[in-house]
């Protein structure tokens, strides 16, 4: 019966606040933990997203209760952080980036993004130099690669992915980076290699 609903947009929690849930995490499940657990899973997701806050806490408790311990380290948070959230386990909650993307996005689009994306996770970052590259290579392919590539920026802006910053484009979401980073390294090159051989030749001076 309501008609007139508005859409309200929640972001990722700050610091402080994704530090405390996990303390009370803690608290609630008769977990102790090591002084800076709470700062560190903050620091390793690298943003306050509440679900991953809780995923990586029930994956810190597991692993804690398999060791037979009631208590959290510091080199706990680093063990599950690479084996649990960066591993098999942890593949299915980081897919749903990828496929939630391809939902979004037409076929020629979502290939741009997996570039953007790459670059951004193995660079660093997304910079004006390399999207001038990426420009060129796909104006081969498409006339309105400009254009195109704006609003692919703007999607991956809008739903999280990438933030913009002084110098380009960023992950905020440090697993998320990492995620894709893993996917990609060992087979990417950097759209900085890519182009004519004059762009390359000024990409090296």
């Amino acid at each position: 019966r309501i008609n007139h609903l508005y859409s309200y947009r929640l972001g990722p929690w700050d610091r402080d606040t994704s530090v405390r849930c996990f303390e009370c995490l803690a608290k609630s499940n008769g977990l102790s933990t090591e002084d800076g657990v709470a700062e560190a899973v903050h620091n390793a997701l690298g943003i306050g997203i509440p679900h991953h806050i809780q995923s990586f806490f029930a994956r810190l408790r597991d692993f804690a209760a398999i060791q037979e311990r009631d208590r959290v380290t510091l080199k706990d948070v680093d063990t599950v952080y690479r084996t649990e959230l960066l591993g098999p386990s942890g593949q299915i909650s980081l897919a749903h980036y990828d496929s939630r993307l391809q939902d979004a996005l037409t076929e020629e689009s979502y290939a741009i993004a997996v570039r953007i994306l790459a670059e951004a996770a193995i660079q660093d970052v997304l910079t004006p130099e390399a999207r001038s590259s990426l420009e060129l290579e796909c104006g081969v392919i498409v006339k309105d690669a400009r254009e195109r590539i704006a609003e692919v920026l703007d999607v991956l802006e809008h739903d999280g992915y990438l933030v913009a910053s002084d110098d380009g484009y960023r992950f905020p979401f440090r697993l998320l980076k990492e995620w894709w980073a893993v996917r990609f390294r060992d087979h990417y090159t950097p759209l900085r290699e890519h182009g004519n051989s004059n762009d390359s030749k000024e990409a090296a001076q």
